[in-house]
């Protein structure tokens, strides 16, 4: 569906991303005249975008989520994200010189993505300085995330993974609450929320950390660091 203005539910989906939602609210009547746009719709199992191919437009998913994987020259595939609406896909590539799709993207569900030309994106950037902070900060956020990533996958066991998680999680402190929930760790480990917990029982266990929901106590902190 192409068009020159957005919907009601569509103007409310772009001003929650990450990239929209620092415009000012009286900059964003302007700002939704100036966007050039197609909204696309899938079905569960469809392919927004396939690995390799040419990335010349950001891609906005306002509907629904899809799961980023990644495929090897032996055709394994890597679970690399999943990424709800509404979020951007793929930011750090669309100015790349070599801007192919370094993943594909597929939905898990019923999705709907606006899609912007690249050309447009850069003129939205330059006329409206928010955008373009927010942009430049979601591609430094993604890349500092896909160190920590590097970081994990180095680690060659969960225990080591989840050694070098909850120290780096707890800043120092004895006591601290993790951010993200055992489900969205054990996505982030790349293993199943069962594994991620037998071996957390077995830290408390030999009495290395308590577990209490999210609450963390560090109670041997040389212990984890002797882990990886």
């Amino acid at each position: 569906m192409e068009g020159r203005h957005f919907d009601n539910h569509h103007t409310g989906m772009i001003f929650q991303c990450p990239l929209c939602n620092s415009v000012p609210e009286d900059q964003r009547e302007d700002f939704m005249r100036d966007v050039r746009f197609s909204v696309k719709n899938y079905q569960k199992g469809d392919v927004i975008v396939t690995q390799g191919t040419l990335y010349e437009s950001l891609y906005i998913l306002i509907r629904g989520e899809i799961v980023t994987e990644m495929a090897d020259e032996k055709g394994d595939f890597m679970k690399v994200a999943h990424i709800s609406a509404p979020n951007p896909l793929a930011t750090g590539f669309l100015f790349a010189t070599n801007n192919r799709s370094p993943v594909s993207a597929i939905c898990k569900m019923p999705c709907t993505a606006v899609v912007i030309p690249k050309e447009n994106v850069y003129f939205l950037m330059r006329k409206y300085e928010s955008f373009m902070l927010a942009f430049l900060s979601y591609i430094s956020n993604r890349v500092s995330s896909l160190s920590e990533k590097l970081r994990l996958v180095s680690l060659r066991t969960i225990r080591a993974k989840l050694a070098y998680y909850l120290l780096k999680e707890s800043a120092g402190k004895p006591l601290f609450r993790l951010k993200a929930s055992k489900e969205e760790i054990a996505r982030l480990f790349s293993v199943s929320r069962p594994a991620l917990v037998k071996v957390m029982m077995e830290m408390a266990a030999e009495g290395i950390i308590e577990v209490d929901r999210r609450d963390i106590l560090i109670k041997d902190r040389i212990a984890l660091q002797k882990m990886f």
